[in-house]
This record gives C-alpha cells, sequence and structure tokens, in this order.
C-alpha cells in the first residue's frame, strides 16, 4: 500500500513539473513535440531492447507467446463489444469510428510504460512490452484501418508500414537478441541504458503539459457515450485480463502488470489520427483529456491493490 503511495506521488510530481511549465508559459511552444518524438524514436526502442535482452530468456519469450494471444483475444473483444455499443447508442458513423478505437486501445507508452516501471520497477518492463507489441500492432492496423474507412479518404491514406514503428522495432530487436542468445557489446548496452533512462521523465513531462493545456480549455460536459468508454477502460478490461490470465493460472508479475496496463486511458493517437482523417477530432481529443484526467485517480488504486 505504502509503495503504490509513494509510486503514485512520484508520478504526480513529474506530472505536475509539465503541467506548471506550460501553465506558465515557460518554455517553447514546440517542447512537447520535441519530448515526444525523442520518447518515440529514441528512448522507448533503447528502453525495450535493454529490458526484454536482459530479463528474458528463450524460454520465457516462448511462454510470452500465450500472453500475446490471450491480449490480442481481450483487445479483438474489446473492439467487438465496442462496435456493438456504438450501434446501441446510434452514434453517427465518423464518431463510431472514434469510439470503437477509444474504446479498445490504451495509452500503453506515455501513460502504461512510465506508470508500469514507477510501480513495478524494471523487472516488470518485459512484461509491459508485450502488452505494447500487441497494442501498437492492432492500433496501427485495426484501429488505424477503422479510422481511415470511416473517413472521405476511404482507406486509401491507410499504410501497414506505419505498423512498424521505432517501438516495435525495438521490442522485435530484443526478443532476437534474446531467441539467438546474443549480448550486446558493453559500450552499446550501456549508451542504449543511459538513453532508455529519459524515457519515464520525458513521457510523464509530456503528459503533464497536455493535461495543463486540457485544463486551459476548460472541461465539456460528459455524455452517455464518453461514460461508457470509461467503464470500459477502467473497469471492464481489467477484468477480462484478470479473468482470462487467472483461469490459466497465469498470477504474479505479468498478472499485475496487465491487469494495470488494460486500465490505462485512451490511446493518445487516436486524437492525433482521428484530427488527421477529420473524424470528429475534437470529440476523440476530449475522450483521451478525460479518460486521463480520470486515470489520475484510477492508477493510485490499482496500484495500491495490486502491490
Amino acid at each position: 500500500m505504502l509503495n503504490g503511495i509513494i509510486s503514485v506521488l512520484v508520478v504526480f510530481i513529474i506530472l505536475g513539473v509539465g503541467f506548471y511549465f506550460t501553465k506558465r508559459k515557460k518554455w517553447p511552444d514546440n517542447t512537447n513535440k520535441v519530448f515526444s518524438t525523442t520518447v518515440v524514436q529514441i528512448a522507448a526502442p533503447s528502453l525495450a531492447i535493454v529490458s526484454i535482452e536482459n530479463r528474458f530468456t528463450p524460454d520465457m519469450l516462448r511462454a510470452a507467446f500465450w500472453n500475446l494471444l490471450i491480449i490480442a483475444a481481450s483487445l479483438f473483444f474489446m473492439y467487438v463489444l465496442g462496435k456493438l455499443l456504438s450501434r446501441l447508442l446510434k452514434l453517427p458513423p465518423k464518431k463510431r469510428a472514434v469510439f470503437e478505437t477509444t474504446f479498445t486501445f490504451n495509452n500503453t507508452m506515455f501513460i502504461g510504460l512510465p506508470i508500469n516501471q514507477i510501480v513495478f520497477g524494471h523487472e516488470g518492463l518485459p512484461y509491459l512490452f508485450t502488452f505494447y507489441l500487441v497494442t501498437i500492432v492492432l492500433f496501427w492496423s485495426l484501429g488505424a484501418y477503422t479510422l481511415c474507412k470511416a473517413s472521405n479518404m476511404g482507406g486509401k491514406s491507410f499504410s501497414v508500414k506505419k505498423i512498424f514503428s521505432p517501438g516495435l522495432i525495438g521490442v522485435l530487436i530484443g526478443c532476437l537478441l534474446v531467441e539467438m542468445e546474443w549480448h550486446l557489446p558493453v559500450i552499446l548496452e550501456t549508451s542504449l541504458t543511459y538513453l532508455g533512462d529519459i524515457c519515464v521523465p520525458l513521457s510523464l513531462l509530456v503528459i503533464g503539459s497536455n493535461l495543463a493545456k486540457s485544463v486551459s480549455r476548460g472541461v465539456a460536459k460528459v455524455t452517455k457515450d464518453q461514460v461508457v468508454i470509461l467503464l470500459g477502460k477502467f473497469i471492464l478490461h481489467p477484468l477480462i485480463i484478470w479473468g482470462a490470465f487467472s483461469l490459466l493460472g497465469i498470477d504474479g508479475l505479468p498478472l499485475k502488470v496487465f491487469i494495470l496496463t488494460a486500465s490505462l486511458p485512451c490511446h493518445a493517437q487516436t486524437a492525433i489520427m482521428a484530427e488527421y482523417y477529420d473524424l470528429e477530432g475534437e470529440y476523440a481529443s476530449n475522450l483521451v483529456s478525460l479518460s486521463t484526467l480520470i486515470s489520475l485517480v484510477t492508477i493510485p488504486i490499482y496500484a495500491s491493490i495490486l502491490l
């Protein structure tokens, strides 16, 4: 319980720095862009390579295959349920696509990575990257296609190449090193370790900055469909993960990491993609902001329960 509170306080302090500097306009307007690019293109891939290489064995890697299947199945279930709920709520086509995508995918990178590392330490990162691997592949395939299909572009701008982001490539390199039982040269591993260490603080600074911008715009009225998405993110998906893995006898640290990751807010890239495809961009941004704000309450609760 105490460790959970301390972990969350650490998160809040770093978030608060990003919030304060943005609110007071103490750093350049493009700071978030620079930090985000650094995390996605450099820090996260570096952290993935080092974490997987140092904490997985070939046997653990092969065992992770079943974890991948269960997580993928849970996301497919959320996607199908999201489609059903969006029709029951009688949402218009463009809003329906955003609803289905936000209902399905979590923010495993900018929130999942720092939260899991602070709460569970480096030992939990390989399991976080297992969840991240499934999320990034399905988001840039199933999620991106759903948004693109609902737009006026009709799927023309959808590209499978987008699946292979730097983060995914980092995960694959780490898995290859483990499977081949290769080890990085000390100089390269040390360099990647230092680069990976900046991932958590930069991610939290970006989140704090985005929250400051969201608060400055004011809090919009919460609608029924938004409540449904929030219930799916913070209650339903963690319960599905808990039930599926418990039935298969998987417990301990892997289960804790998967539950916490399943309880995270909406995927931040959904708002960017919705804006790009001209699909209710403000609606998507409100969902990301609202779910992130609420996660400041739910994350401490889950962290206290799981620790």
